[in-house]
């Protein structure tokens, strides 16, 4: 059985399968109740022209963080109700509740649109920030499988106790009329985005539960997840992932400190977020993205990791093994296929957005081709000095010295397959370097085995070798100019 597991899963991440579990939030079905233009109640003494509808949408993607991210939310309640005030017969209360992404998280900051307020990590309060006149509060729910309703839509006439929104982290704003609110909320009603650090992940180095962001460990959390793919740890090999997040969490030098001061950061984290309806392989790739990392059916059937780092070869292929090859490709720099690398990655000093790093380039290639760029998507790296050593990885992969596919081994090539790198030693072809396995098939004819089948591409340990000095320019941060 974990064989045939393994096989699925890798499988499905070569061909780009469909995901087969999309859930929406439930307790959302019966519709949204809500006042058009409710937002104006925030308007103070402007003219508007009240009127109430009710508005439906469609039950909503469930979305899961795993390290960090902003999240904005789906409106699942958007009310006005009036309140005794003598100065003002049309005085109003708004209540807008948004949900963010399923729980447990951690809240860390409050952003009322593209605005931080003042408010502290936890279940918010009174915004102090005195733009909003002490007159806007917002409420957050982490989504624990206990938590109470909340306390202020309990004050909706359709709203009651059992409506806890269990395992779902929401935040419900309530506003009473501000002075020049159209100014403070020009969009109207005020769009709560939460900054939150995801549920936590089972660590197999301790055996516990914890909030992490190392590359690995998510990895493996989404392997497991009923969200993922929902294996077992049997059908995991283990140890490799333990091999990985030890080496996700080697420190980095920063030649230049982050904007928080920092000058040393881990070698693999991973942001970000994702919903349930996407394809699990869109997702799994992402995260694989974010630490080099590739999924390979181990000699035991069970779904294993490597990547991230240079790993030496234990095994050299030589001619008595090979029986034939499908292509042997040799070039140098004048046939590489690109020569800049355009990578993308989430910067959180620009609000979690992607942004474009410093390009990677091959610069001897450049003097002989010119650029030629291609792009590289490493969305869930949380930093620029991270994103330039994927690519610099990315670089070599995608334009090896050889190429070497459909190569035929004799059951003496076996010790090959699984393996991350090999040497291969062809006196007669002038060959005798490192390769990387890049993919492995066994043939067998009965009971016996009868060849096995490789492709390589030539790597050396320079590709993973790192000089602080190549983080390269990090883009400005947002209002400063070089």
């Amino acid at each position: 059985m974990p064989a045939a597991i393994g096989a699925a899963v890798i499988g499905e991440l070569a061909l780009g399968a469909t995901a087969e579990l999309v859930v929406g939030y439930a307790v959302l079905s019966v519709g949204l109740y809500g006042v058009n233009y409710a937002a104006q109640a925030l308007l103070g003494g402007e003219k508007r022209a009240d009127a109430q509808v009710t508005v439906r949408q469609p039950v909503a993607a469930r979305r899961r963080v795993l390290g960090q991210a902003k999240v904005g939310g789906v409106i699942f309640a958007l009310e006005t109700l009036k309140y005794d005030n003598p100065d003002d017969d049309k005085a109003k209360i708004l209540y807008r509740g948004a949900v963010h992404c399923v729980g447990p998280v951690a809240i860390l900051q409050y952003w009322l649109g593209d605005v931080k307020t003042s408010l502290g990590q936890g279940a918010g309060g009174v915004v102090p920030d005195s733009v909003y006149q002490g007159k806007v509060s917002i409420e957050g729910h982490s989504g624990t499988e206990d938590q109470p309703a909340s306390a202020a839509l309990l004050k909706l006439p359709y709203w009651n106790d059992s409506m806890q929104l269990l395992g779902l982290c929401y935040s419900v704003v309530v506003a009473t009329p501000l002075k020049k609110g159209s100014q403070i909320f020009p969009e109207g009603a005020p769009d709560v985005r939460l900054l939150v650090s995801g549920a936590p992940s089972y660590d197999p180095r301790t055996g516990g539960y914890a909030y992490t962001d190392n590359a690995a460990i998510l990895l493996l959390d989404y392997l497991m997840h009923e969200s993922g793919y929902g294996l077992a740890l049997s059908e995991i090999s283990v140890q490799s992932f333990i091999e990985l997040a030890n080496v996700c969490d080697q420190p980095v030098a920063l030649i230049e400190p982050d904007p928080n001061g920092a000058t040393v950061e881990l070698r693999y984290r991973s942001w970000g977020s994702y919903t349930y309806d996407e394809q699990r392989s869109d997702v799994l790739g992402r995260m694989l993205a974010a630490c080099d990392g590739e999924l390979y059916q181990d000699a035991d059937g069970l779904v294993a990791v490597r990547g991230g780092r240079w790993q030496a070869p234990t095994f050299t292929i030589d001619e008595s093994m090979i029986q034939g090859w499908d292509q042997l490709e040799e070039g140098d720099e004048a046939y590489n296929t690109f020569t800049r690398i355009k990578h993308t990655y989430t910067d959180p000093f620009q609000d979690y957005q992607p942004t474009e790093g410093d390009p990677w380039d091959d610069l001897a290639s450049q003097a002989v081709q010119g650029v030629i760029e291609t792009e590289r998507s490493f969305i869930r790296a949380p930093s620029h000095s991270q994103s330039r050593r994927l690519a610099k990885i990315a670089m070599a992969k995608g334009n090896p010295r050889f190429r070497l596919t459909g190569l035929r081994l004799s059951p003496a090539g076996l010790p090959a397959y699984g393996e991350a790198t090999v040497t291969l030693d062809l006196p007669s072809f002038g060959i005798n370097t490192t390769f990387a396995v890049m993919r492995g098939t066994l043939a067998m004819s009965a009971s016996a085995l009868t060849s096995v089948k490789l492709d390589l591409i030539s790597l050396e340990a320079s590709a993973y070798a790192w000089d602080p000095a190549e983080e390269g320019q990090r883009p400005p941060l947002p209002d400063t100019y070089n």
